[in-house]
Order: structure tokens, then C-alpha cells, then sequence
């Protein structure tokens, strides 16, 4: 097994969502489900992160620190989500101001949205941390993925040896290649879309993509592509359980409206897919550091969650406790 592919491992979990660097949030979170500040857990279980660990929060150095902690303790794991990606390979995206030591404002108003900044020094240290994780994790019973579980994708990783960034640019660089020499331009929404779909790096860190009939405004441009639910064809039954998506914990009052939303008006509780063996730990509280800056968290209804695995309990960072259905 190569070294982005990795095991989970055995005994009780506790998967927790997208952080984006809500530290509070976490560390709540973390205090709800039994565990003390080294990670330690009188049941002897085990933290999963699915990655997007930063961006959009308060303080993302905090949380990677926090995590790195908690990994080094041997109490947690983690994978790699876009968001991660995304600083590796020297992408700027709204939300990641603070690596690059710059504040953010809104848009709307030029208010700004409180961020821990990076420097020179913090930069090389986010680096390297993300660098050791792994882009899936996978054990007998349970499949761990930011965005989607691609089985094209994890077979491929399955025999790779080299770094996640050198996979990313060979990917992509193969499937240029071979989109061009098939007679399509190199940024033609065939070559886009296979350089998203196609590259196990970015398939499985952000998800399938799909022509839109109805393009929409997100991340001020118009898209002419839109997320796939590709957890409704997922007929496995080992479980997998993943982030990225923004699911909402009342879907007539989503915290993000842009974009077609993919659960439909399901409970934020109900598991996903054919065989009810997929489910979603983002809540949307990648939002809530805008919302502060806003001045309308109250009216806002995000979450930092964990699921429990086997209990299939889900937990959120206000201490609620809810039973996942699957039905």
C-alpha cells in the first residue's frame, strides 16, 4: 500500500468535519466527545480528521498545531482536503488570505474577518505538516476520503511511492496530454473536466464534476460545471464517511446558497446513498467566521460535527448528540 493510502486503525472512532480553522469550536468539540487536552480517551478511542483542517477560520495555524499534537500524541489521524491542496501548491483562494499573511475583508462591505496570520516560519511549519498526511484511509469496515471515494482513484493509489504534489503534476500533465492529443483544447470544458475527474489527487480531495444546464454564481465567477452526488451510486457496503460538501443542519436555511445543494431536503442526521452506508460530517462551519464579521451568527445554522463509528452517533461541537438514521 503506498504511503497516500494508508489504514485506519482498529478500535472505536470519532471522525470529526471540515474545522476550518474554528479552533474554539474543536476544542469544545473535542472536550464533548471525552477526550483531554493530549488526546487521551477513557474508551481508548481514536480522532479522525477529514481534512480542509484551515482557510475561512479564526485560527487555522492553531488548529494544525492542535492536530499535529494530537497525531504526534498517537491519539488522531488525518487526510488531506482541497483546502490543503490548495496552500501546496501555491493556490490562492478566498479564505487563505491568513497563510499568505494578508487579511481578509467582505466583500460587501470591507469589514474584515478575523484571522491568526501566518509568517515566513509558520508557513514552512503548515507545509510540512500537511506534506506527512495521507489523501484516504481505509480499514475492513470503513473508508475515510475529504470528498469522494473514487475507486479508480484509490486503486491508483494503492502501488504510488511518490509525493502527493509529484503525483498531482504527473496526473495532471498525463491528462493533458491526452485530452489534446484527442483533438480537444487544452482549457476546453472536456479538458477541465478531466483533469478534475481523472487526477486521483484532485477527485478524490474535491469531488466529481458534471456539466451544469443552469450555470451559477459562486466564488465570484460563473460556473458552467457543478458537484456530483456521487454518493448516491455508492453501492458498497463498507461504510465511507467524508466532508467538503457544506451540508446543512436545516436544509431551508442553509448557511451557503450557492451552487445546486446535493442532499436535497434529507435530515442532516440520515446517512447517504443506495445502501444508506455513506455520510457527511461538513456542517458548514467553514461559514462562520464570515458570519461573525456579518454580525448574524445567531441566525446561522452551522456546525463542527463528529461521527462516531461504530455507534453511528453523530456529535456536535454545541454537545448535542444525535442518532444517525438510515432511512
Amino acid at each position: 500500500m503506498g504511503t497516500l493510502l494508508q489504514t485506519l486503525p482498529d478500535g472505536p472512532l470519532d471522525i470529526v468535519g471540515d474545522v476550518h480553522g474554528e479552533l474554539e469550536a474543536l476544542q469544545n468539540l473535542l472536550l464533548h466527545l471525552g477526550y483531554d487536552s493530549e488526546g487521551n480517551h477513557p474508551e481508548r478511542r481514536h480522532l479522525i480528521f477529514v481534512g480542509d483542517l484551515v482557510d475561512r477560520g479564526p485560527d487555522s495555524l492553531g488548529v494544525v498545531r492542535l492536530v499535529a499534537k494530537l497525531m504526534r500524541n498517537g491519539a488522531a489521524s488525518c487526510i488531506v482536503g482541497n483546502h490543503e491542496l490548495n496552500l501546496l501548491l501555491g493556490k490562492r483562494r478566498a479564505g487563505n488570505e491568513w497563510f499568505w499573511g494578508e487579511s481578509q475583508e467582505l466583500r460587501d462591505n470591507g469589514h474584515l474577518i478575523e484571522q491568526v496570520l501566518a509568517d515566513d516560519s509558520t508557513r514552512v511549519e503548515i507545509m510540512l505538516f500537511i506534506l506527512r498526511l495521507p489523501l484516504a484511509l481505509q480499514r475492513a469496515d470503513l473508508r475515510v476520503v475529504h470528498a469522494c471515494w473514487d475507486a479508480r482513484a484509490v486503486k491508483q493509489l494503492q502501488d504510488v511511492q511518490c509525493g502527493l504534489v509529484e503525483l498531482f503534476y504527473d496526473s495532471e500533465q498525463a491528462i493533458t496530454m491526452s485530452t489534446v492529443a484527442a483533438g480537444h483544447k487544452r482549457n476546453s470544458m472536456t479538458a477541465n473536466l478531466a483533469r478534475q475527474n481523472d487526477n486521483p489527487v484532485t477527485v478524490l480531495t474535491s469531488g466529481q464534476e458534471r456539466p451544469t444546464d443552469e450555470p451559477f454564481r459562486a466564488g465570484g465567477q460563473t460556473r458552467h460545471v457543478e458537484r456530483v452526488p456521487w454518493w448516491e451510486s455508492y453501492e458498497d457496503q463498507i461504510e465511507v464517511v467524508f466532508g467538503h460538501y457544506w451540508r446543512a443542519l436545516d436544509p431551508d436555511n442553509r448557511a451557503v446558497k450557492r451552487g445546486p445543494y446535493l442532499f436535497g431536503d434529507r435530515p442532516y442526521h440520515q446517512a447517504l446513498g443506495p445502501l444508506h452506508s455513506a455520510y457527511c460530517v461538513d456542517f458548514s462551519v467553514g461559514y462562520r467566521n464570515v458570519a461573525r464579521a456579518k454580525g448574524d451568527v445567531s441566525r446561522r445554522s452551522t456546525a463542527l460535527a463528529a461521527m462516531r463509528h461504530p455507534e453511528r452517533e453523530l456529535m456536535l461541537d454545541s454537545g448535542e448528540t444525535v442518532a444517525i438514521t438510515g432511512t
